[in-house]
């Protein structure tokens, strides 16, 4: 019995935790100048169809207009040899391949799903795999700054969302996993902070909370001379003293 052909499995580009790209299962080494064109194509998003091939090159390339073409075109050329799906590419226009699976789309679709909170929380989606990592560690692109800043935010607030969803669900471990996650990002953001003591504070655990709200307030003067919000102040002074008046 003769067995059906198997079919390819799509390339993985990763560019979380550094680069990374995936082709039949297999992991391939390119050249730092491919590298740069996946990543750009990955990450900027282009007009309604692709990017120019002129702007692109003069994105990627410093120097005379006629040698940042021709940089391109070797790039884009090896590319193809590595795998045809990779790249789509025109005289004038290129763009990802739609068989590429990028780690950064599928971190801002998991986001979109997180912060829509009439969705039910799939069960893929507790997953905080593409949710935190240094995007492209180690490489100074001018371009790659703001990317940078855009997914981060787009991360926090899906680990934020997250961690209000698992809370709400009494899946408090995860739910204070997905909040220090959030904290790794951005350790003086006070509504990462207030995710975690949230978790704390439905779990019945105060004394946590209150812990966690005094290193936070010593961390945040230490290092912006800020206190935190008068709400968040109230909400653990609050429950607090709830509990002091409980016990006593």
């Amino acid at each position: 019995m003769t067995q059906a052909p198997r079919c390819p499995t799509r390339p993985k580009l990763s560019l979380l935790g550094g680069f990374g790209l995936v082709l039949d299962d297999a992991p391939v080494t390119l050249g730092i100048q491919e590298q740069r064109v996946l990543a750009y194509l990955a990450l900027v998003r282009p007009p309604p169809l692709a990017h120019r091939r002129a702007g692109l090159a003069e994105r990627l390339w410093a120097g005379p207009a006629v040698r940042a073409a021709a940089s391109l075109r070797t790039a884009l050329w090896r590319l193809r040899q590595a795998d045809e799906r990779l790249v789509r590419a025109s005289r004038d226009t290129v763009r990802l391949h739609e068989a590429v699976d990028a780690d950064v789309w599928r971190c801002a679709a998991q986001a979109g799903r997180l912060l829509a909170g009439d969705q039910e929380l799939r069960p893929q989606d507790t997953s905080l795999a593409v949710l935190r990592g240094d995007l492209l560690p180690g490489w100074d692109e001018e371009w790659l700054l703001l990317e940078r800043e855009r997914l981060g935010q787009v991360r926090i607030h899906a680990l934020e969302a997250l961690a209000g969803r698992l809370c709400g669900l009494g899946r408090y471990l995860e739910a204070i996993e997905a909040a220090y996650a959030a904290i790794g990002e951005d350790p003086l953001r006070e509504s990462a902070h207030a995710a975690l003591i949230e978790v704390f504070l439905a779990e019945g655990n105060v004394a946590q909370a209150r812990r966690q709200f005094e290193r936070y307030t010593v961390l945040l003067w230490a290092e912006m001379a800020l206190r935190p919000s008068a709400g968040l102040t109230r909400r653990v002074r609050g429950c607090a003293e709830v509990a002091a008046r409980a016990a006593g």
